[in-house]
């Protein structure tokens, strides 16, 4: 029977288990340089998340559903130590739901995700998620495609993440065009699981040691702090690094800092 979700193995079996979720639009190489620096000294399993990758379509993009679908899988696996899960962005939201559904985690890493529902976000609204749309244009080549990728931060571009903007989109010989390899309805999917996230629920019912990495450029975010607060109030056995000079994607443009922190923590 095929599989529902891709999943990609890295290191040795006996060591320590690390699973990594990407986030929405991605695919397992966002974490490819990471996973180079980490493999040596355990067992990683890097997931394309169903939709995405070579992942198969679900019906029910539940982030609950989607945890039970990686845990089919990866039971398979056979693993005789607990694990580690790191989840960037809404990867972190579908590891914490994880974390509140198995015991067989020690460890939560949450990437810049999985501490907030996206309805919380002041000024945002549900059409304006429903209606925002990437530049058709953009899609025409690859090269467009890269360039406009590589434009948010072209100081920290290299090899690994062009593999890994380029593993998002596929060639379309009937239109003509790039498109993304996650469909639009399914991305809309995870976008209203992500905006209805319970958030408080999932802390009290998480197990594990919890460790969040945040993004933070501005100390004084009234927003991010309430967020932070009310975290680690609900989430005793957790641990919160605040990021400075870093974007979204944490262990792109504070790799060293990132895999750092994962080994001093797992």
């Amino acid at each position: 029977m095929q599989k529902k979700i891709n999943i990609n193995l890295y290191g040795n079996k006996k060591k320590s288990p690390l699973i990594f979720l990407h986030g929405l639009n991605w695919t397992h190489l966002i974490w490819n340089s990471v996973i180079k620096q980490l493999k040596d000294d355990y067992f990683i399993v890097a997931i394309d998340l169903p939709g995405h990758g070579n992942s198969m379509r679900l019906q029910n993009y539940s982030f609950n559903n989607i945890a039970n679908v990686i845990h089919e899988t990866i039971s398979d696996l056979n693993l005789k130590q607990k694990l580690t899960i790191i989840g960037s962005s809404i990867g972190a939201s579908i590891a914490l739901t994880f974390a509140s559904m198995y015991d067989m985690v020690k460890t939560t890493i949450l990437v810049d995700g999985g501490f907030f529902a996206l309805k919380e976000v002041e000024g945002l609204t549900w059409e304006d998620i429903k209606n925002d749309s990437f530049p058709n244009e953009v899609l025409k080549s690859k090269e467009s495609f890269v360039n406009y990728m590589k434009s948010d931060n072209p100081t920290l571009w290299n090899e690994n993440i062009e593999q890994a903007v380029l593993d998002q989109v596929k060639w379309s010989t009937e239109h003509q065009t790039y498109q993304f390899k996650i469909s639009d309805d399914d991305q809309i999917q995870y976008m209203k699981n992500e905006w209805n996230l319970d958030i408080i629920t999932l802390l009290k019912s998480v197990k594990s040691k919890v460790v969040l990495l945040i993004a933070d450029n501005n100390s004084d975010d009234v927003f991010l702090n309430s967020k932070i607060e009310i975290f680690q109030k609900n989430c005793k056995n957790s641990i919160v690094y605040r990021l400075h000079n870093t974007d979204h994607l944490i262990m792109l443009d504070s790799e060293k800092e990132f895999i750092r922190i994962v080994k001093e923590q797992i």
